[in-house]
């Protein structure tokens, strides 16, 4: 009887504690070295977002021609960046502050716009990674509820098995790219998010991580389009968010709930139809036709001349439109973009003949590759950095140094990383817009704002 009861509460919505509609929720967005950012130099918050990219357990770094690779190659030379798969836990920049259960419990999670799965590491934790927030302990909450085996939800899980010392609870393997992973028992309970408190959210209760997120995270908030993510539980269907520049020391801003009108008076916006792919059924994907330099006209866009590694992601269709073979997945949980091998070597050749400075070896410091050196005495926002502009089934997004590049001593390097799979568009190429998912119309805007412009 009891888990017929459990069965039936599984199949009902998630409605909030109190009735009535729920106005937009709005999150304050931590940057994940906050509470350090007073001791640090610009420089070195710039170094530890750029790592936390590159720590990624999916994202490789390769010299010269792409052999070998790893940790040991990441701490050398660092001639090119290269990744296998984007959908990895290790990065998280943006951190929101949620509740669990009854009585509630608060925790900050990292926000992942490619993931879905809700998660949180839990007592007892057999093998965690080291977490600031206290663990959370199932066994306190009231409200908490293991999710049978047998139940609809469950089968949403790819890597889920039964625990039959557990009352046949489901038990999940959330397998990211590279060897990161997360396992525990996926569960029900009450989820505060904004100051308005959800019943029966599924959720993720970990105990065992290898490969997570920082360790100001106590797991991570999955924001993607699959049926288990945040957005798709709270039937969200638009929400939008406000990154500041690394090097600020203010939060950033997530609304769940923005209004489609949220970003209309701002004249200098791009609006792009979301394609699905098979392949990343879960990614904000955008049809990614290439890129100009500067003053190039369309008609001299540089192209990707074959499909990446790995498949681009093309021939899924339903709903949004189909994919193309040379996708960009928008992933805010990367710091720095990385684009297709041959269409990030053909932006290096472009920039290095429009910039006109002398190309330098990579940042040892910073792990970027393509770098140029200063003058003596001069700083970047003294020199000529051309535009750099990426065309979405013909919408163009345009990128200016801000966006583009950083200074690192004598040298500006760009935060743009060479990758053997699909092209990521990463959180600083997104800073100081209001990006806006409206996910009813299937659209992404980009509206260049500042951040305190967002209620």
């Amino acid at each position: 009887m009891e888990l017929l009861v459990l069965l039936l509460f599984l199949a009902l919505p998630v409605l909030p504690a109190r009735c009535g509609s729920v106005p937009p929720l709005h999150l304050e967005l931590a940057r994940v070295d906050a509470a350090a950012a007073a001791n640090l130099t610009d420089h070195e918050l710039i170094r530890r977002a750029v790592q936390r990219s590159l720590d990624r357990p999916g994202i490789v770094a390769r010299s010269g021609g792409g052999s070998g690779g790893g940790a040991a190659a990441a701490a050398g030379a660092r001639k090119s960046v290269a990744s296998e798969a984007p959908l990895v836990p290790g990065g998280g920049d943006y951190l929101v502050k949620l509740g669990i259960g009854t009585p509630q419990h608060f925790f900050s999670a990292a926000i992942d716009t490619a993931s879905d799965l809700v998660w949180l590491q839990c007592q007892p934790c057999v093998s965690c990674y080291r977490q600031v927030d206290p663990l959370f302990n199932p066994k306190l909450s009231s409200s908490y509820a293991v999710v049978p085996c047998s139940s609809d939800t469950c089968a949403q899980l790819d890597g889920h098995r039964c625990d039959e010392d557990d009352d046949q609870a489901c038990q999940y393997t959330y397998k990211y790219s590279g060897n990161a992973v997360t396992k525990g028992t996926l569960a029900i309970d009450k989820l505060a998010v904004g100051g308005d408190v959800f019943h029966a959210v599924v959720l993720g209760c970990s105990d065992s991580s290898v490969g997570g997120p920082p360790a100001q995270a106590s797991g991570l908030v999955g924001l993607g389009r699959g049926p288990l993510s945040l957005v798709s539980q709270l039937s969200v269907r638009r929400f939008m968010y406000c990154l500041p520049p690394p090097m600020s020391r203010t939060p950033g801003k997530l609304v769940l709930g923005a209004r489609a009108d949220a970003v209309q008076n701002v004249s200098d916006r791009v609006t792009v139809t979301m394609s699905s792919s098979t392949r990343y059924p879960s990614y904000y994907y955008l049809n990614f036709d290439g890129l100009a330099v500067g003053d190039q006209t369309p008609g001299t866009i540089r192209r990707a001349t074959s499909p990446p590694t790995g498949g681009g992601g093309g021939g899924g269709g339903g709903g949004n439109g189909s994919a193309n073979a040379y996708g960009m997945i928008v992933d805010v949980a990367s710091t720095i973009s990385f684009l297709e091998a041959s269409l990030y070597d053909e932006l290096a050749d472009d920039l290095e003949e429009e910039i006109r400075l002398p190309r330098a070896t990579p940042s040892l410091r910073l792990g970027l590759d393509l770098c140029f050196i200063l003058p003596e005495g001069v700083g970047i926002d003294r020199v000529y950095v051309p535009t750099v502009s990426m065309s979405f089934d013909g919408r163009w997004l345009e990128l200016d140094r801000d966006r583009l590049f950083v200074e690192d001593g004598r040298m500006m390097c760009l935060m743009i990383g060479r990758t053997s799979g699909v092209s990521i568009l990463g959180n600083f190429q997104q800073q100081n817009m209001h990006v806006l998912y409206n996910l009813r119309r299937g659209k992404i805007t980009f509206a260049k704002a500042s951040c305190d412009s967002l209620p």
